[in-house]
């Protein structure tokens, strides 16, 4: 469903996906339609925002390894 509306998957954990997905609005209405059936905990709708990931991977962690790979 994410690739039909282009979404994004940004954290999965065990019981959550996270999603970010971009368009008009009527895109976004058709995707929570969607995803209703699914259950949905949480909708933000706005421009740049931080949302806690399930999964609790640490991002700025993985950042650090990255740069000690390079």
């Amino acid at each position: 469903m994410a690739q039909i509306f282009r979404a994004r998957i940004v954290d999965i954990a065990d019981e959550a996906l996270t999603l970010e997905v971009v368009g008009d609005p009527g895109k976004l209405v058709a995707i929570v339609q969607m995803l209703n059936k699914f259950g949905i905990w949480e909708i933000s709708r706005t421009g740049k925002i931080a949302l806690v990931r399930e999964s609790g991977v640490n991002t700025e962690y993985l950042k650090s390894l990255e740069a000690k790979v390079y």
